[in-house]
């Protein structure tokens, strides 16, 4: 079994800049990235030292952490839904969870979610969501910003 380095990621600011920086000899340089938002993440940078190598860009507003917490979900009539999920990741405005067995969830469907924080306080958080991915039983869904920053989030999100 070889140990293959993973391909290096590169975080896109909001003004489509991203750093990129070369594995090989540690030179950074920023690039523009608009013009790979709505097709590419993933492209083939050549450094002035030669090396060839691969990034992924990343487009993501906020860092998204993994987990493993427990949570229930809960969808706003007229749709109808709910139980016990696992939260797989969590960022600031969002997360990824997996329900059990057979669901009818949509992209577009609100709802809330609780989720109990892995803290020393064991902290409970009630977010109202939107659906915005669904694939197989893992959803993606987007807090709806009812308080600009949640301090206890915040703090857990941190590396």
């Amino acid at each position: 079994m070889t140990n293959r380095p993973s391909t290096p990621k590169s975080f896109v600011k909001p003004d489509n800049a991203a750093m990129i920086v070369c594995p090989e000899c540690d030179t950074a340089r920023e690039i523009s990235a608009a013009q790979f938002r709505h097709r590419q993440h993933l492209i083939k940078v050549k450094c002035k030292c030669g090396h060839l190598f691969k990034v992924n860009l990343e487009f993501r507003r906020h860092f998204r952490k993994p987990t493993d917490l427990q949570g229930t979900y809960d969808l706003t009539p007229p749709a109808i839904g709910g139980g016990k999920i696992k939260i797989k990741n969590l960022s600031l405005s969002g997360a990824c969870f997996e329900v059990r067995g057979i669901h009818d969830i949509k992209e577009g469907q609100e709802g809330s979610v609780v989720i109990t924080l892995d803290n020393r306080k064991e902290t409970v958080l009630f977010k109202k969501v939107i659906i915005r991915a669904v694939t197989a039983n893992r959803i993606g869904c987007e807090f709806v910003q009812d308080r600009a920053f949640e301090k206890e989030l915040g703090f857990y999100l941190l590396p």
